[in-house]
């Protein structure tokens, strides 16, 4: 009885919505709301194909990107392994220039020391013969040809 009840009410409702006119009013708001829904899902059909677009280009960038990358990490590698390289040889030039100066400083110390111990023993030979031919040479004569004989040997050995 009560399910009768509702469907008489449901029934009669109806019938006075109708009467005065208040369907049409009903009718529009729910086109309206209709309406309302089917702009915000063309929006939004509209926005998701936006972002689809934006997301394949952002992808075809990052790959964009990531080969770029690439290409600059393997320049950066070929220029490291190319400065190396230079900077090997110019260490071995640097050494082997270095080497060169070491040995021809030596090479000029050696002679140094060559030529002093040449005039050191000049010097001794000088003074030892002097003082030998001074002790068996006595008087004048003996002195001025002692000293002849030993500027002779100075001059020799000097040159």
């Amino acid at each position: 009885m009560y399910e009768l009840m509702l469907w008489v009410a449901l029934i009669l409702l109806a019938i006075v919505i109708y009467k005065t006119g208040m369907h049409n009013m009903i009718l529009g708001i729910l086109d309206g709301h209709a309406d309302k829904v089917r702009a915000e899902l063309d929006e939004a059909k509209n926005l998701r194909e936006e972002a689809t677009k934006l997301l394949a280009d952002h992808q075809a960038k990052l790959a964009g990107g990531e080969e770029h990358a690439k290409k600059i990490a393997e320049q950066a590698e070929a220029e490291t392994k190319r400065l190396v390289e230079r900077h090997k040889a110019d260490l071995a030039a640097s050494l082997k220039r270095r080497e060169e100066q070491a040995m021809a400083r030596i090479a000029q110390e050696e002679a140094k020391a060559l030529q002093d111990v040449r005039n050191r023993t000049a010097n001794l030979a000088i003074l030892t013969t002097g003082r030998l031919l001074r002790d068996k040479m006595a008087g004048d004569d003996g002195k001025s040809l002692l000293d002849g004989a030993i500027g002779e040997v100075s001059q020799k050995l000097a040159s």
